[in-house]
């Protein structure tokens, strides 16, 4: 897998994977080779996915510090 495919392209190559399997019944080394490849792709986007999901959650930390309120509340810290 390449280095710097992206969430999308990941995204992508598995469903080109599912479809193969679907609709092309591959011999079993294929089917492995095709399931191994699936397995490191899954693992790219749930990796990609959490890492996004901590930045998303600093970012959102930093935005409730500099205005003072919580993010999700809407409710400033004077409003209490």
């Amino acid at each position: 897998m390449s280095k710097n495919r992206t969430y999308n392209e990941a995204s992508a190559r598995l469903e080109e994977i599912v479809a193969i399997i679907e609709h092309n019944n591959p011999d079993v080394d294929e089917l492995t080779r095709l399931v191994e490849e699936a397995v490191e792709l899954v693992a790219f986007c749930r990796n990609k996915l959490t890492g996004t999901d901590k930045q998303l959650e600093t970012l959102m930390a930093r935005l409730d510090e500099s205005n003072g309120k919580s993010f999700v509340s809407g409710k400033s810290e004077s409003d209490d």
